[in-house]
Parts: structure tokens; sequence; C-alpha cells
């Protein structure tokens, strides 16, 4: 996923703390902001969830040497294959590092010890690069602490969102990208390749996407019902305009995971409507119903698409 993860551990942890923890309290953000302790903990879970990613820098870096033959794009995406989704995405890293992220707080010198035993298992398992990497993720992972701290979070909810955010990203891959190495450093296979229910490429593309959308719903309706909003009078009814981009399932020529570039930029632009739909100043209201509406004029687009495809192009 591209930012499904953040949104489903924003949506677990969130719902578990607004419904079974403490009474919750206001805490500050930064910039003045106050939120409640179950959104608090909720962001810090989908901060940690994206944390990851970082292991792109990698492949960021790999640019500067780009060969004549090859452009930027291609380059920084083969490098991105070398190391994406190895001891940043490990079961073994994400318990490990919630540990060394929970101490910190209390022990300084005990937590960035198992921290650096993370890093140790990084350059063990990838080398020089791959202890640089680990370390990358280490110092950013300590930013989401410090801002965590800020907020007025302890060290167990900085655990659990820890453990939650990182142990959620790696599941989250497995319908768009070759499955990550769950217990790096050590290499067992637990998936052998991405889950693709359907022969037809499209619909696999269409289930990936699907899914982004449905943990994305997940994780604002999540964050809404904690703020007593109603969605239902945020949702402007020009979303259902989405639907007009069934037809485009007759010009892509059979979208995949491996080539989304054409479907995901185009159905993305329909939730312009979103934005363009409202006349009104700008203000938190306002901006919820726009950010909604293009969700659900994405959302409608999805569908559109799905049944013009199934009905009319037919799947292979």
């Amino acid at each position: 996923m591209f930012v499904g993860h953040a949104f489903l551990a924003f949506g677990i942890v969130a719902l578990i703390a607004g419904r079974y923890g403490p009474e919750t309290r206001p805490l500050g953000l930064p910039g003045g902001v106050t939120v409640g302790s179950a959104v608090a903990v909720g962001l810090a879970a989908a901060l940690f969830s994206s944390l990851p990613d970082v292991d792109v820098a990698h492949a960021a870096f790999q640019v500067v040497t780009l060969p004549e033959e090859s452009t930027a794009f291609d380059h920084f995406w083969a490098a991105t294959s070398e190391r994406h989704r190895t001891t940043t995405h490990s079961l073994v890293v994400a318990v490990a590092a919630s540990v060394g992220f929970a101490l910190w707080p209390v022990g300084r010198w005990l937590g960035l010890g198992v921290l650096a035993g993370v890093v140790a298992l990084g350059a063990v398992a990838g080398g020089i690069v791959g202890g640089a990497v680990m370390t990358v993720f280490v110092l950013v992972g300590l930013l989401v602490v410090t801002l965590a701290l800020k907020t007025g979070l302890a060290g167990r909810s900085i655990f659990t969102a820890a453990v939650v955010g990182l142990s959620i990203h790696p599941f989250t891959d497995l319908l768009t990208g070759e499955p990550p190495l769950f217990f790096a450093p050590w290499e067992f296979d637990v998936i052998g390749g991405r889950i693709e229910p359907f022969v037809d490429p499209t619909l696999n593309l269409l289930l990936a996407f699907g899914t982004e959308l449905a943990v994305i719903w997940f994780g604002l309706l999540v964050g809404l019902w904690l703020a007593g909003i109603d969605c239902r009078r945020h949702v402007h009814a020009a979303a259902t305009v989405g639907i007009a981009y069934a037809p485009m399932a007759l010009v892509l020529r059979q979208p995949s995971v491996d080539n989304a570039t054409p479907f995901v930029a185009t159905i993305l632009l329909v939730g312009v409507v979103g934005v363009v739909s409202f006349r009104r100043p700008l203000s938190s209201d306002t901006t919820v119903t726009a950010a909604l509406t293009a969700l659900a004029t994405i959302t409608f687009a999805w569908l559109g698409f799905t049944l013009a495809y199934v009905t009319v192009t037919g799947p292979v």
C-alpha cells in the first residue's frame, strides 16, 4: 500500500484506545492543536507504520550514480527493489525496535543499546548499506518518539503504537509487491509470492486499490467518530459523478499492479471534484467536507470502473 498502512494502524490503535482504554484526556500536538489521547496514540501508530519505507532512502542515494543508459525513474525503482522490504519490514525488527523506542524516554542508554542492536541486525543482513539504512530507520523512529512525548504519551503507549504500526506494514504490502522478509535477517519464506487471487491482472489491481480505499475509509471513520463528527454531513452529492469514470475501463489497456500508473493517476484526478465543488471560505469544517467528498468520488469511480470492466470488457 502507499498510505493505507498508516490509516489502518491509526484506525486499529485509536479505535481500541477510544473504546477500551482509560478515559480519554486532551493532549497537545505541536502547533497548539489539542486532541484526545486515543487520537494521539493513533497518530503515533500511523507514523510508525510508515517508518519501514525509509529504506527507499538507499534508492534516492543511488540515483546520483545514474548510468548513462538509464533514466532516473528506472534507476530509482531498480535500486528500490534491491533494498526495499528487507530488514526494515521484519517482524523481528518491529518488536526489538518498539522495545528500544519505548525504553528511550525512561532509560536513554538502555533504549539506545537496544536500538544499536537493531542497527547491528541491519548490518549483519546487508553489510554497510544495510546498517546505514537501519540507522536512518532508528533516527526517524526517535523523531516520532520525540513528537509522541511532546503530546504527553507514556512509554507504554509508545510501545503499543510502535509495535502495532511496524508489524502492520509488511502485511499491507502483500497485494502490491513481493512479500517482505518477515523474519529478517533470517530468510524464511513465509509467503512465496504476491497475493493474486484472480487470473486476470486487472482484477488483482482493482482488489489492491479497493483494499487501500477500504482501510483509508476505516481510519478516517474512526478519527471522525473520536472527534464526534457525523461523516454523512460531509459527503457532498457531487461525489456520485465519480461513476462517470466507468468508460475508462474501455480506454485503459488492461492495467495491472505492475502497470498501474495510468489507472491510479487518472482515477485520483477524479477526486478533484471534492475540492472544486465548494465555494465557501476554507475552514476545518469545509476541509473535512472536501476531503471526504474527494475520497467518496474516487470510491464511486473505482466502483464504476470495476462494474464496467466485469460486465462490459470482461475479465481475462
